[in-house]
């Protein structure tokens, strides 16, 4: 695969804010903080071991011809295979592997609760030059923050024709918030915290790009989640681009 860049959904003055925030969970997985007991695997329902309903693969550009993207490349929801991914952070960092765009376009992005009412919404720009997009929920003006043993659904749509929503490139995931300093609570149902270890693992490639033993891990979890064959295995590191959210739509 070649070398590509990574769009954050976020503001230049809070990228440090998210670095000491991936740093300081780093440590915290270093320690050892986050290792839970092997029992509470156990603890996942059966909706979770079959697979939540959903599509975190696109399907392709509908017309050849489309302005939206230059090749056939999907865009993807970097989520485990079952569709739902956990975090201990109440602002987690979601991920996309985003097509070639011929221009600039516009994503919508959507976050449901359990009872899959619209909570926030909002647009990002994806760029021609992005492949790979964060939607950090830290930096998103006005964004919820995830509660502890809560279930989310999120969606995003790149806008390809705003007249014919059958063309746009759209796909989805979800999300819970488990607590890991209460590793025997009943909000810590997973071992596998996916969106913290995933942004670790960006951030380590933006500055080791060509680390093999952080290569080694990246692969490794792409090929968890069956999407090796899909997503970009490396990060160039001198092309991170940084965008805002340029729109924010209050749900009804």
């Amino acid at each position: 695969m070649t070398l590509f860049n990574v769009l954050f959904a976020q503001t230049p003055l809070e990228f440090p804010k998210r670095f000491c925030r991936c740093t300081a969970l780093g440590l915290v997985i270093a320690l050892g903080a986050l290792c839970f007991s092997p029992t509470l695997a156990q603890a996942e329902d059966d909706q979770v071991r079959q697979g939540l309903p959903g599509r975190r693969i696109s399907g392709a550009s509908r017309l050849p011809t489309s302005a939206c993207a230059q090749n056939a490349n999907p865009l993807v929801a970097i989520v485990p295979e079952t569709n739902l991914g956990t975090t201990a952070v109440a602002e987690p960092t979601l991920w996309l592997s985003v097509p070639k765009v011929t221009t600039a376009k516009q994503l919508e992005f959507r976050l449901f609760n359990a009872q899959d009412k619209i909570i926030y919404q909002t647009s990002v720009t994806v760029e021609p030059t992005a492949d790979l997009m964060g939607l950090d929920l830290g930096t998103m003006t006005n964004a919820p923050k995830l509660e502890v043993a809560q279930r989310y659904r999120w969606t995003a749509s790149i806008i390809c024709n705003s007249n014919n929503p059958s063309e746009n490139i759209s796909v989805e995931g979800w999300v819970d918030r488990v607590d890991v300093s209460n590793p025997g609570g009943t909000g810590s149902g997973s071992i596998d915290l996916w969106y913290d270890r995933l942004g670790l693992l960006v951030e380590e490639l933006q500055r080791q790009p060509h680390n093999q033993d952080v290569l080694s891990q990246w692969e490794t979890l792409m090929a968890s989640a069956r999407l090796d064959q899909i997503v970009p295995l490396s990060v160039d590191a001198d092309s991170v681009d940084i965008t805002l959210p340029i729109t924010v739509v209050e749900p009804d």
